[in-house]
């Protein structure tokens, strides 16, 4: 274990830090052609490409946390945070339904 590990190993276990998650930032090397890597960064656009790959590991983590919901190798804690999700899934589709309906009622 390098030094900085070290460091942040006592940092992170530190008694004032409470019970906040805090973000940080994550380093990584990215193992492409030059012209796949152009066409990422047009891509991205104006964006930041840490801000896309960002979303990009997010929607990976969320696959990942799919999957073992399906496989059913959830915590109890990780069971209370997929059903919060669900019911946000459950609102946003009972507002696309509703602006669906509205729009069918009108053609």
């Amino acid at each position: 274990m390098g030094r900085r590990s070290r460091n942040r190993s006592r940092s992170d276990a530190s008694p004032n830090t409470g019970s906040r998650v805090e973000r940080r930032d994550r380093m990584a090397r990215v193992q492409v052609s030059d012209d796949v890597w152009a066409d990422f960064r047009t891509a991205a656009g104006n964006r930041p490409i840490s801000e896309v790959l960002g979303e990009l590991v997010s929607r990976e983590v969320d696959r990942y946390r799919s999957k073992r919901r399906r496989q059913g190798q959830l915590e109890p804690s990780e069971l209370v945070d997929a059903l919060d999700d669900a019911r946000r899934q459950q609102a946003d589709l009972a507002l696309i339904v509703e602006r669906l309906e509205r729009l069918s009622r009108t053609t």
